[in-house]
């Protein structure tokens, strides 16, 4: 066996050449079982069409030499890098078809093939098809909200960017990795700092939740294996300076919905996240290659081991 990790490279380095902590905890896990690995990025791949005869490379190694590829994260604000998972996941399917005994396992892949895209519009309508609980959401392609009473009618509101892109916000001569998501409580704050500088056409609107505390449910296989609960701090927003307590245990309203999410999605692994509203939980994101170190490393209490999860959950 040999394990390809794919990932993105990180819009803001702390030091050259860093491997973030998902990427050293997977190769750490690898390393203890005795895998052989390589770590390769986006910019790294190589896509040839010579003679009818596809060929797809990652750091010039022919990606058929892996037995299990892992999809870390992609640029949000590059929409391309999720169509290149998607290509991958087409181009190993049909070596698979054609090499019935000798399986390559991509993770996640079913996922991939029912997202066509990795936004907040695509995961709004999977909801509706899928009867999964979600916050009443409106878009607009033109981006005017304030003609949007009759749909969402109450302040305050919540607006993100679709696809969950950042942005890049200089604070104190340092740059810093902000969310592009802002309370809204009247018509006016639609002209607040750094909203108004962005293009509405790419934003949506989403009732928003006063509940104080949001949750993270990690799902293996369908079922839930851990989990963190997040108080959120000053700001309306949990992951802003929140605080994290250990949730592996979830109650069963939670535990079902995590559940739900990651089997119409037909995941291999997947963290779910649910906030509540009116005492009912309802999504809020998932993420098909979601962060853990500060699970692992920054909540009191016995964590499990996610990287290994990662790894396991995807072998016959």
């Amino acid at each position: 066996m040999k394990y390809l990790i794919l990932d993105k490279k990180q819009r803001i380095n702390s030091k050259k050449g860093k491997i973030v902590s998902a990427n050293l905890r997977l190769i750490e896990e690898l390393n203890k079982k005795n895998l052989p690995y390589s770590l390769a990025y986006f910019d790294e791949l190589e896509f040839e069409f010579i003679n009818g005869e596809t060929l797809i490379k990652a750091k010039g190694e022919d990606i058929r030499k892996y037995s299990h590829i892992i999809f870390r994260g992609h640029d949000l604000h590059n929409e391309m890098q999720y169509q290149f998972k998607r290509y991958i996941v087409e181009y190993i399917d049909q070596y698979n078809r054609n090499n019935p005994d000798n399986i390559i396992q991509v993770q996640n892949s079913k996922s991939i093939k029912k997202l066509p895209y990795y936004n907040k519009i695509v995961l709004a309508l999977f909801c509706s098809q899928n009867n999964i609980p979600y916050f009443n959401t409106y878009f607009k392609t033109d981006g005017n909200y304030l003609t949007q009473r009759d749909v969402l009618n109450s302040y305050p509101l919540i607006i993100k960017d679709y696809s969950g892109a950042n942005r890049i916000q200089n604070i104190k001569g340092k740059d810093l990795i902000k969310k592009n998501v802002f309370k809204i409580d009247n018509e006016q704050e639609y002209q607040q700092s750094y909203l108004k500088d962005l293009d509405l056409s790419k934003m949506f609107i989403q009732e928003f939740s006063d509940s104080a505390i949001d949750m993270r449910i990690f799902v293996k296989k369908g079922e839930v294996i851990g989990g963190w609960k997040r108080h959120r701090g000053q700001s309306f927003m949990t992951v802003s300076k929140g605080i994290y307590s250990m949730y592996n245990n979830p109650e069963d309203r939670i535990k079902n919905l995590a559940q739900l999410v990651s089997r119409s999605l037909e995941a291999d692994f997947i963290a779910v996240d649910i906030m509540e509203m009116n005492g009912k939980p309802l999504l809020q994101e998932i993420s098909l290659h979601p962060g853990f170190k500060a699970y692992e490393n920054k909540i009191e209490g016995k964590p499990v081991n996610i990287a290994e999860a990662i790894i396991t959950s995807f072998s016959n």
